[in-house]
Protein backbone atom coordinates (compact mmCIF):
# COMPACT_ATOMS: atom_id res chain seq x y z
CA UNK A 1 0.00 0.00 0.00
CA UNK A 2 2.99 2.14 1.12
CA UNK A 3 4.18 1.77 -2.46
CA UNK A 4 1.65 2.39 -3.97
CA UNK A 5 1.16 6.32 -2.32
CA UNK A 6 4.64 6.80 -3.05
CA UNK A 7 3.98 5.77 -7.09
CA UNK A 8 0.84 7.67 -7.04
CA UNK A 9 3.39 11.05 -5.55
CA UNK A 10 5.89 10.09 -7.36
CA UNK A 11 3.36 10.27 -10.81
CA UNK A 12 1.89 13.67 -9.73
CA UNK A 13 5.14 15.34 -9.12
CA UNK A 14 6.03 14.10 -12.52
CA UNK A 15 2.86 14.93 -14.36
CA UNK A 16 2.58 18.29 -12.64
CA UNK A 17 6.06 19.19 -13.73
CA UNK A 18 5.55 18.37 -17.47
CA UNK A 19 2.80 20.30 -17.45
CA UNK A 20 4.77 23.30 -16.10
CA UNK A 21 7.18 22.62 -18.58
CA UNK A 22 4.34 22.52 -21.41
CA UNK A 23 2.78 25.82 -20.21
CA UNK A 24 5.68 27.30 -20.14
CA UNK A 25 7.12 26.78 -23.70
CA UNK A 26 3.76 27.78 -24.66
CA UNK A 27 4.03 31.00 -22.73
CA UNK A 28 7.99 31.69 -23.78
CA UNK A 29 8.27 34.73 -25.51
CA UNK A 30 8.61 34.81 -29.03
CA UNK A 31 11.02 36.26 -30.51
CA UNK A 32 9.90 40.20 -32.14
CA UNK A 33 10.12 40.48 -35.81
CA UNK A 34 11.67 43.59 -35.75
CA UNK A 35 11.02 44.21 -40.00
CA UNK A 36 11.73 47.59 -41.15
CA UNK A 37 8.76 50.16 -42.09
CA UNK A 38 6.62 49.17 -45.06
CA UNK A 39 6.01 52.83 -46.97
CA UNK A 40 2.65 51.55 -48.87
CA UNK A 41 0.94 49.58 -45.96
CA UNK A 42 -1.88 51.47 -44.98
CA UNK A 43 -1.51 51.90 -41.22
CA UNK A 44 -3.70 49.18 -38.67
CA UNK A 45 -6.70 50.79 -37.47
CA UNK A 46 -6.35 51.52 -33.53
CA UNK A 47 -2.55 52.34 -33.83
CA UNK A 48 -2.98 56.43 -34.24
CA UNK A 49 -5.22 58.96 -33.12
CA UNK A 50 -5.57 63.03 -33.74
CA UNK A 51 -4.51 65.03 -30.46
CA UNK A 52 -5.75 68.54 -30.49
CA UNK A 53 -3.03 70.91 -29.21
CA UNK A 54 -4.64 71.80 -25.93
CA UNK A 55 -4.17 75.27 -24.32
CA UNK A 56 -1.38 75.62 -21.91
CA UNK A 57 -0.04 78.23 -19.47
CA UNK A 58 3.14 79.93 -21.64
CA UNK A 59 6.60 79.52 -20.61
CA UNK A 60 8.82 82.34 -20.46
CA UNK A 61 11.32 81.09 -22.97
CA UNK A 62 13.84 84.05 -23.24
CA UNK A 63 14.59 82.91 -19.28
CA UNK A 64 14.37 79.31 -18.90
CA UNK A 65 14.70 78.64 -15.40
CA UNK A 66 12.32 77.77 -12.89
CA UNK A 67 12.10 80.81 -11.08
CA UNK A 68 11.06 82.63 -13.80
CA UNK A 69 8.23 80.75 -14.86
CA UNK A 70 4.39 81.33 -13.62
CA UNK A 71 2.21 79.86 -10.90
CA UNK A 72 0.24 77.96 -13.33
CA UNK A 73 2.96 76.83 -15.56
CA UNK A 74 5.05 75.05 -12.63
CA UNK A 75 1.76 73.73 -10.95
CA UNK A 76 0.95 72.35 -14.12
CA UNK A 77 4.54 70.95 -14.76
CA UNK A 78 4.73 69.53 -10.85
CA UNK A 79 1.02 67.54 -11.61
CA UNK A 80 2.62 65.64 -14.52
CA UNK A 81 5.96 65.38 -12.38
CA UNK A 82 3.66 63.43 -9.93
CA UNK A 83 2.51 61.39 -12.23
CA UNK A 84 5.74 59.97 -13.24
CA UNK A 85 7.09 59.63 -9.59
CA UNK A 86 3.92 57.28 -8.49
CA UNK A 87 3.75 55.56 -11.27
CA UNK A 88 7.27 54.27 -10.63
CA UNK A 89 9.53 56.75 -13.05
CA UNK A 90 13.19 56.70 -11.63
CA UNK A 91 14.86 58.23 -14.85
CA UNK A 92 14.01 60.32 -17.78
CA UNK A 93 16.62 60.04 -20.72
CA UNK A 94 16.26 62.74 -23.61
CA UNK A 95 17.79 61.35 -26.91
CA UNK A 96 18.97 64.27 -29.19
CA UNK A 97 18.55 63.71 -33.46
CA UNK A 98 20.56 63.99 -36.56
CA UNK A 99 23.65 66.53 -37.24
CA UNK A 100 23.29 68.43 -33.76
CA UNK A 101 25.69 65.36 -31.73
CA UNK A 102 29.53 65.87 -31.25
CA UNK A 103 30.63 64.42 -34.29
CA UNK A 104 27.97 64.65 -36.76
CA UNK A 105 30.32 64.51 -39.87
CA UNK A 106 32.41 61.86 -37.72
CA UNK A 107 36.16 63.63 -38.75
CA UNK A 108 36.47 63.21 -35.20
CA UNK A 109 35.80 59.26 -35.08
CA UNK A 110 37.93 59.22 -37.61
CA UNK A 111 40.82 60.45 -36.10
CA UNK A 112 40.17 59.47 -32.73
CA UNK A 113 43.35 56.96 -32.66
CA UNK A 114 45.72 59.90 -33.20
CA UNK A 115 43.51 62.46 -30.67
CA UNK A 116 43.69 59.09 -27.97
CA UNK A 117 47.56 59.41 -28.66
CA UNK A 118 47.52 62.98 -26.95
CA UNK A 119 45.78 62.60 -23.90
CA UNK A 120 42.81 60.26 -22.51
CA UNK A 121 40.72 63.82 -21.92
CA UNK A 122 41.54 65.28 -25.15
CA UNK A 123 38.76 63.55 -27.03
CA UNK A 124 35.70 64.11 -24.86
CA UNK A 125 36.90 68.03 -24.80
CA UNK A 126 37.07 68.05 -28.57
CA UNK A 127 33.11 66.34 -28.56
CA UNK A 128 31.95 68.93 -25.74
CA UNK A 129 33.66 71.91 -28.10
CA UNK A 130 31.50 70.12 -31.10
CA UNK A 131 28.58 70.40 -29.41
CA UNK A 132 28.07 74.00 -28.86
CA UNK A 133 27.29 75.22 -32.18
CA UNK A 134 24.19 73.24 -32.17
CA UNK A 135 23.30 75.03 -28.59
CA UNK A 136 24.74 78.54 -29.03
CA UNK A 137 22.68 78.79 -32.51
CA UNK A 138 20.01 75.98 -32.92
CA UNK A 139 19.22 77.08 -29.45
CA UNK A 140 15.92 74.27 -28.75
CA UNK A 141 14.80 74.57 -32.45
CA UNK A 142 15.14 70.53 -32.83
CA UNK A 143 17.80 70.27 -29.93
CA UNK A 144 17.52 69.35 -25.93
CA UNK A 145 19.77 71.88 -24.71
CA UNK A 146 21.10 71.49 -21.23
CA UNK A 147 19.01 74.59 -20.05
CA UNK A 148 15.94 72.79 -21.51
CA UNK A 149 17.06 69.38 -19.23
CA UNK A 150 17.61 71.61 -16.38
CA UNK A 151 14.26 73.45 -16.86
CA UNK A 152 12.28 70.10 -17.16
CA UNK A 153 13.77 68.15 -14.17
CA UNK A 154 13.12 71.18 -12.02
CA UNK A 155 9.82 71.90 -13.03
CA UNK A 156 8.59 68.38 -11.67
CA UNK A 157 8.90 68.64 -8.72
CA UNK A 158 9.88 65.35 -7.78
CA UNK A 159 13.29 63.32 -7.26
CA UNK A 160 14.12 62.40 -10.97
CA UNK A 161 17.60 62.37 -12.02
CA UNK A 162 17.24 63.65 -15.71
CA UNK A 163 20.09 63.33 -18.16
CA UNK A 164 20.16 64.22 -21.84
CA UNK A 165 22.40 62.10 -23.74
CA UNK A 166 24.76 63.13 -26.23
CA UNK A 167 25.78 61.07 -29.05
CA UNK A 168 27.60 61.79 -32.30
CA UNK A 169 24.51 61.94 -34.70
CA UNK A 170 25.78 61.07 -37.90
CA UNK A 171 23.70 60.32 -40.26
CA UNK A 172 23.88 56.28 -40.63
CA UNK A 173 23.46 52.71 -39.56
CA UNK A 174 26.56 52.78 -37.78
CA UNK A 175 26.68 55.41 -35.61
CA UNK A 176 22.77 54.77 -34.58
CA UNK A 177 23.64 51.51 -33.39
CA UNK A 178 27.16 53.25 -31.66
CA UNK A 179 24.62 55.58 -30.00
CA UNK A 180 22.73 52.49 -28.92
CA UNK A 181 25.76 50.96 -26.91
CA UNK A 182 26.46 53.53 -25.38
CA UNK A 183 23.03 54.32 -24.02
CA UNK A 184 22.88 50.58 -23.06
CA UNK A 185 26.02 51.48 -21.05
CA UNK A 186 23.96 54.39 -19.43
CA UNK A 187 21.00 52.90 -18.64
CA UNK A 188 22.90 49.53 -17.07
CA UNK A 189 24.76 52.14 -14.57
CA UNK A 190 21.39 53.78 -13.35
CA UNK A 191 20.82 50.88 -11.31
CA UNK A 192 16.54 50.79 -12.12
CA UNK A 193 16.35 47.81 -10.88
CA UNK A 194 12.60 46.96 -11.89
CA UNK A 195 11.89 50.56 -12.01
CA UNK A 196 10.23 52.55 -14.88
CA UNK A 197 12.98 54.74 -16.76
CA UNK A 198 11.03 57.41 -19.36
CA UNK A 199 13.24 57.73 -22.78
CA UNK A 200 12.10 60.68 -25.71
CA UNK A 201 13.88 60.82 -28.88
CA UNK A 202 13.63 63.27 -31.52
CA UNK A 203 13.95 62.85 -34.65
CA UNK A 204 16.54 59.72 -35.34
CA UNK A 205 17.20 59.49 -31.89
CA UNK A 206 13.96 57.51 -32.44
CA UNK A 207 16.11 55.22 -34.56
CA UNK A 208 18.89 54.84 -31.51
CA UNK A 209 16.15 53.66 -29.09
CA UNK A 210 14.46 51.84 -31.77
CA UNK A 211 17.59 49.57 -32.13
CA UNK A 212 18.19 49.61 -28.16
CA UNK A 213 15.38 47.90 -27.95
CA UNK A 214 16.53 45.29 -30.47
CA UNK A 215 19.48 44.72 -28.25
CA UNK A 216 17.79 44.50 -24.71
CA UNK A 217 14.64 41.82 -25.84
CA UNK A 218 14.38 38.93 -27.69
CA UNK A 219 14.36 39.67 -31.31
CA UNK A 220 15.30 37.94 -34.43
CA UNK A 221 17.56 40.45 -35.54
CA UNK A 222 19.30 39.68 -32.51
CA UNK A 223 22.31 37.73 -33.28
CA UNK A 224 22.83 39.53 -36.08
CA UNK A 225 22.65 43.04 -34.75
CA UNK A 226 25.18 41.61 -31.91
CA UNK A 227 27.24 40.67 -34.06
CA UNK A 228 27.04 43.91 -35.97
CA UNK A 229 28.19 45.04 -32.35
CA UNK A 230 31.18 42.96 -32.18
CA UNK A 231 32.30 43.69 -35.66
CA UNK A 232 32.14 47.12 -34.42
CA UNK A 233 34.74 47.19 -32.03
CA UNK A 234 32.58 46.68 -28.64
CA UNK A 235 32.93 44.29 -26.11
CA UNK A 236 29.66 42.03 -27.09
CA UNK A 237 30.45 39.96 -23.47
CA UNK A 238 30.16 42.70 -21.22
CA UNK A 239 27.48 44.21 -23.25
CA UNK A 240 24.70 41.23 -23.15
CA UNK A 241 25.33 41.43 -19.31
CA UNK A 242 24.10 44.88 -19.54
CA UNK A 243 21.49 44.26 -22.08
CA UNK A 244 19.88 41.66 -19.14
CA UNK A 245 20.09 43.98 -16.71
CA UNK A 246 18.10 46.65 -18.94
CA UNK A 247 15.83 44.03 -19.28
CA UNK A 248 14.84 44.23 -15.96
CA UNK A 249 13.25 47.18 -16.18
CA UNK A 250 10.38 49.32 -17.75
CA UNK A 251 10.70 51.38 -20.31
CA UNK A 252 8.44 53.40 -21.27
CA UNK A 253 10.03 55.16 -24.98
CA UNK A 254 8.41 58.58 -26.62
CA UNK A 255 9.47 59.01 -30.43
CA UNK A 256 8.83 62.98 -31.68
CA UNK A 257 9.12 63.65 -35.35
CA UNK A 258 10.82 59.85 -35.50
CA UNK A 259 10.90 58.96 -39.74
CA UNK A 260 9.23 55.70 -39.78
CA UNK A 261 11.88 53.71 -40.30
CA UNK A 262 14.12 50.81 -37.62
CA UNK A 263 11.26 47.65 -36.29
CA UNK A 264 10.96 47.70 -32.35
CA UNK A 265 11.35 44.75 -30.11
CA UNK A 266 8.76 45.64 -27.84
CA UNK A 267 6.79 43.46 -24.98
CA UNK A 268 5.13 43.85 -21.31
CA UNK A 269 8.04 45.91 -19.87
CA UNK A 270 8.43 47.98 -22.73
CA UNK A 271 6.05 50.32 -24.31
CA UNK A 272 6.15 52.29 -27.14
CA UNK A 273 4.77 56.33 -28.43
CA UNK A 274 5.24 58.25 -31.55
CA UNK A 275 4.35 61.79 -31.90
CA UNK A 276 4.13 63.29 -35.27
CA UNK A 277 3.35 67.17 -36.30
CA UNK A 278 0.81 66.71 -38.79
CA UNK A 279 -1.88 68.48 -39.87
CA UNK A 280 -5.44 66.87 -40.75
CA UNK A 281 -7.10 63.64 -39.77
CA UNK A 282 -5.56 61.60 -43.11
CA UNK A 283 -2.66 59.80 -41.78
CA UNK A 284 -0.49 60.61 -44.86
CA UNK A 285 2.04 63.55 -45.39
CA UNK A 286 2.18 65.64 -48.29
CA UNK A 287 6.38 65.26 -49.87
CA UNK A 288 6.80 68.78 -50.96
CA UNK A 289 3.31 70.06 -51.21
CA UNK A 290 3.41 73.33 -49.24
CA UNK A 291 6.82 73.24 -47.99
CA UNK A 292 7.52 76.67 -47.63
CA UNK A 293 4.66 77.62 -45.47
CA UNK A 294 4.89 73.85 -43.41
CA UNK A 295 1.39 73.46 -45.07
CA UNK A 296 1.41 69.22 -44.00
CA UNK A 297 3.86 69.39 -40.64
CA UNK A 298 6.64 67.60 -40.45
CA UNK A 299 8.32 67.33 -43.56
CA UNK A 300 11.52 65.98 -42.02
CA UNK A 301 9.66 62.82 -40.97
CA UNK A 302 8.81 62.01 -44.26
CA UNK A 303 12.52 63.01 -45.86
CA UNK A 304 14.62 61.03 -43.24
CA UNK A 305 13.37 57.69 -44.56
CA UNK A 306 15.17 54.41 -45.34
CA UNK A 307 17.84 55.25 -48.15
CA UNK A 308 18.30 58.37 -47.07
CA UNK A 309 21.58 58.26 -44.56
CA UNK A 310 25.01 59.25 -45.72
CA UNK A 311 28.02 57.14 -46.20
CA UNK A 312 29.98 56.33 -43.07
CA UNK A 313 33.46 57.60 -43.76
CA UNK A 314 35.60 54.66 -43.54
CA UNK A 315 35.75 51.79 -45.81
CA UNK A 316 35.29 49.63 -42.84
CA UNK A 317 32.11 51.48 -41.63
CA UNK A 318 30.78 51.42 -45.29
CA UNK A 319 30.97 47.14 -45.16
CA UNK A 320 29.44 47.22 -42.06
CA UNK A 321 26.90 49.34 -42.82
CA UNK A 322 26.01 47.81 -45.56
CA UNK A 323 25.36 44.38 -43.84
CA UNK A 324 23.25 46.19 -41.47
CA UNK A 325 20.64 47.21 -44.45
CA UNK A 326 19.36 43.82 -44.16
CA UNK A 327 18.25 44.19 -40.57
CA UNK A 328 17.27 48.09 -40.55
CA UNK A 329 16.52 48.81 -44.09
CA UNK A 330 18.05 50.49 -47.14
CA UNK A 331 20.64 52.96 -45.52
CA UNK A 332 22.09 54.66 -48.18
CA UNK A 333 20.12 54.37 -51.03
CA UNK A 334 19.09 57.16 -53.30
CA UNK A 335 16.22 54.70 -55.76
CA UNK A 336 14.67 53.52 -52.68
CA UNK A 337 14.20 56.47 -51.35
CA UNK A 338 12.47 57.96 -54.16
CA UNK A 339 10.36 54.97 -54.11
CA UNK A 340 9.71 54.99 -50.40
CA UNK A 341 8.94 58.80 -50.15
CA UNK A 342 6.04 59.27 -52.74
CA UNK A 343 3.96 56.95 -50.48
CA UNK A 344 4.25 60.04 -47.53
CA UNK A 345 3.82 57.37 -44.87
CA UNK A 346 3.09 59.00 -41.44
CA UNK A 347 2.57 56.25 -38.68
CA UNK A 348 5.18 53.44 -37.85
CA UNK A 349 4.22 49.91 -37.76
CA UNK A 350 5.20 49.44 -34.01
CA UNK A 351 3.87 51.32 -31.29
CA UNK A 352 0.66 53.84 -30.71
CA UNK A 353 1.31 56.98 -32.67
CA UNK A 354 -0.66 60.52 -31.83
CA UNK A 355 -1.09 63.07 -35.00
CA UNK A 356 -0.38 66.38 -33.54
CA UNK A 357 -0.84 69.97 -35.14
CA UNK A 358 1.48 71.95 -33.19
CA UNK A 359 0.34 75.42 -35.16
CA UNK A 360 3.68 75.78 -36.76
CA UNK A 361 1.93 76.26 -40.01
CA UNK A 362 3.10 79.31 -41.29
CA UNK A 363 0.81 82.37 -41.68
CA UNK A 364 2.38 85.36 -43.73
CA UNK A 365 3.80 85.51 -46.99
CA UNK A 366 7.12 85.23 -45.59
CA UNK A 367 8.26 81.45 -45.60
CA UNK A 368 8.76 79.99 -42.45
CA UNK A 369 10.07 76.70 -43.25
CA UNK A 370 13.58 77.41 -41.89
CA UNK A 371 12.59 79.36 -38.85
CA UNK A 372 10.96 75.65 -37.82
CA UNK A 373 12.86 73.30 -39.83
CA UNK A 374 10.27 72.21 -41.70
CA UNK A 375 8.22 71.65 -39.28
CA UNK A 376 10.68 69.41 -37.66
CA UNK A 377 11.85 71.79 -34.97
CA UNK A 378 8.61 72.18 -32.56
CA UNK A 379 9.07 68.80 -30.60
CA UNK A 380 11.88 70.66 -28.58
CA UNK A 381 10.92 73.82 -27.82
CA UNK A 382 10.09 75.34 -24.56
CA UNK A 383 6.65 76.30 -25.87
CA UNK A 384 6.06 72.48 -26.14
CA UNK A 385 7.51 71.28 -22.58
CA UNK A 386 4.03 71.42 -21.19
CA UNK A 387 2.38 69.95 -23.54
CA UNK A 388 4.45 67.35 -24.38
CA UNK A 389 4.72 65.93 -20.69
CA UNK A 390 1.18 66.48 -20.21
CA UNK A 391 0.45 64.05 -23.20
CA UNK A 392 2.92 61.70 -21.52
CA UNK A 393 1.18 61.34 -18.34
CA UNK A 394 -1.93 60.97 -20.03
CA UNK A 395 -1.06 57.91 -22.40
CA UNK A 396 1.62 56.50 -19.84
CA UNK A 397 0.77 57.42 -16.33
CA UNK A 398 -3.16 57.95 -16.38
Amino acid sequence: MQHLMWLALTLLVLTTALAGLVIAWRLRTKPAPCQPQQYDAAPQPGTFAVRALEAMPPIVRDTPVLEAQSPAWREAMTQAGLRLRRAGVRHVVFVHGTFVGHDPTQLLSALEGPLSALGPGLMPSLQRLSKLPSDRVLRDLGNYTPEYVSLFQKSLGVDIPTTRFVWSSANNHVARLRAAVQLLRLLASSELGNKRALLLGHSHGGQVLALLTQLVYPARTAEALWQAVRDAGEPTEDLQDMARTVARARLDIATFGMPPRYGWATGRRCRVLHVINHRGTEPRGSTVAGVLHTENGDYVHQWGIAGSDLPPGTARERELAARLDAILGEGYDVKAWLQHVRHGARVPRDGFSYLVDYGDRGTSALPNCLATCFGHGVYTSYDAMLFNSRLLADHFYR
